[in-house]
């Protein structure tokens, strides 16, 4: 199974009886993570979608039909983080864990972290990487690029 978030983003749905059991239960937390982060008073149109309804609008014209869909707008995001900041009063450096909410407009970019490593870590897979270079170099040296 690809990643959660490009199927429920671009379809189309694997179908349930060709997936395995595994695949199945990471889409039924994805899909249950997502119906609790959807506010109740979008739930509870959300789940009479189909339902016969009346809508009466603000010139009390009565109209009658079928709920097809709702469109919401996104209005605020929530951002956890580990922030490092320092107390100029102690003259000592903290980690502070935060949760920020930012207003939809005041966002600019959106950037989707896929994988994160430490500098350290990144340096060592740098030098691994140039010593296997070295190596491959001095067999074709040794071999006579053969």
């Amino acid at each position: 199974m690809s990643e959660p978030e490009i199927d429920l983003l671009k379809g189309p749905m694997p179908k349930l009886d060709k997936m395995k059991a595994k695949d199945i239960k990471i889409e039924c937390e994805m899909w249950r993570n997502l119906w609790g982060w959807v506010p109740p008073e979008v739930k509870y149109y959300l789940a009479r979608i189909g339902q016969q309804i009346g809508i009466v609008t603000t010139n009390y014209q009565r109209y009658l039909g079928t709920l097809i869909d709702t469109h919401w707008t996104l209005d605020e995001l929530e951002l956890g983080l580990v922030e490092k900041v320092h107390d100029t009063i102690e003259d000592r450096w903290y980690y502070e864990k935060k949760v920020i909410k930012m207003k939809q407009r005041s966002v600019l970019g959106v950037q989707w972290i896929k994988e994160r490593i430490s500098e350290q870590e990144f340096e060592a897979k740098l030098q691994e990487e140039e010593k296997k270079e070295e190596d491959a170099e001095k067999k074709d040296v040794l071999t006579g690029g053969e």
